[in-house]
């Protein structure tokens, strides 16, 4: 069974030979994954700047990105520009396509955006306005041509929404994104609509890759986040598995610690948690904190920093052929920890052909 993880430390790395979990002459190849909520690129210094995010995604020079808290404002089709929008209300003003931005700016040559909401920010600093999104929102640079067929009606008669922004989640990739799923949770009482994509990629060594991206919700007990997992596990699981399918990796920030029942629901589901199940998720002060980002720019001791951990990295027990080889929490320089109000996690896989 290839239903197993690796942690390899720096001591066993070299004498590690990698071709020798599978097959001599089957190719593989290294998928490094990164899960980063943004913040609408409003830094934990109160400066919007999409280019320092993108320098973030860049140096963690990861293959596949998915982001939360994501903007594309200034889309609509009318002659005259709109306004800068404001967004959400921590949002700053601007007409920015922020995943296609990113995604340039950053070296990725694929990428999709589902947003969740359409919201606009009002005059009150703590009041906004939202409305619903449907398929056609969806927005990138994918090869789903069934995608691009079904939804090209809605494409092509975007209503004026010019005053609204869209915030939702976004996949960046530099390999083939060929197909993509979406699915809205059902709303929590009078809180804000989430929702999770799927994207299939296509990875060189001729194997196939779900790859599933998710924003939960943040109430205090965690009541919404468990409502919101149970769907999210039977999304999943509805996930076409074709026959050179190697796996489903979740990232996502699940607004959730390790102990509340949306990441206990997660796991009963075969879903297993790279950090907890790595080397590095074995000591009491390695929980894998990547909130808040910047206590060390406040002076907080060590030991104090990032002691909240809510955006995680999964992979499916079902995962044939794919270990994880390491997992860690992206905080090498000053932009990692002002660029958002969260960290990057990223995990290497090592990714082997499906037979």
């Amino acid at each position: 069974s290839f239903n197993f993880y690796l942690q390899l430390t720096t001591s066993n790395l070299s004498s590690f030979t990698p071709c020798s979990l599978f097959s001599s002459n089957s190719p593989m190849t290294d998928v490094k994954v990164s899960s980063y909520n943004i913040h609408s690129c409003v830094g934990a210094d109160g400066l919007y700047s999409i280019d320092r995010v993108a320098r973030v995604i860049r140096e963690g020079d990861a293959h596949i990105v998915c982001l939360q808290e994501v903007e594309v404002n200034g889309t609509s089709t009318c002659v005259n520009s709109p306004p800068p929008t404001r967004t959400r209300i921590w949002s700053s003003p601007h007409n920015d396509d922020q995943p296609a931005a990113i995604a340039s700016l950053a070296g990725f040559k694929y990428h999709v955006f589902a947003p969740a909401i359409r919201s606009r920010a009002l005059s009150s600093r703590w009041k906004e306005t939202h409305d619903f999104v449907s398929d056609p929102d969806v927005s990138g640079e994918f090869s789903d041509e069934q995608w691009k067929k079904k939804h090209a009606a809605g494409y092509n008669n975007e209503q004026h929404f010019n005053d609204m922004g869209k915030f939702g989640i976004a996949i960046l990739s530099k390999h083939p994104i060929i197909q993509i799923r979406t699915h809205q949770y059902q709303r929590y009482k009078r809180k804000t609509i989430r929702n999770a994509m799927a994207c299939l990629i296509s990875l060189p060594n001729n194997t196939l890759l779900w790859i599933v991206n998710t924003h939960l919700g943040c109430h205090f007990i965690g009541k919404e986040q468990h409502q919101q997992a149970k769907e999210l596990v039977v999304f999943i699981d509805s996930l076409e598995r074709r026959s050179k399918t190697c796996g489903v990796i979740l990232c996502g920030d699940l607004n959730s610690p390790p102990m509340l029942p949306s990441i206990r629901t997660i796991q009963q589901s075969g879903l297993n948690d790279v950090w907890q199940q790595s080397s590095a998720g074995k000591g009491l002060l390695t929980i894998g904190g990547t909130f808040p980002s910047h206590a060390r720019v406040l002076g907080m001791p060590s030991c104090f920093r990032k002691l909240i951990r809510l955006d995680y990295i999964f992979l499916h027990e079902s995962g044939r052929e794919i270990v994880c080889k390491c997992v860690y929490v992206q905080d090498d320089s000053c932009d990692c920890s002002l660029a958002s109000d969260h960290l990057p996690v990223c995990a290497v896989f090592f990714v082997g052909p499906v037979c």
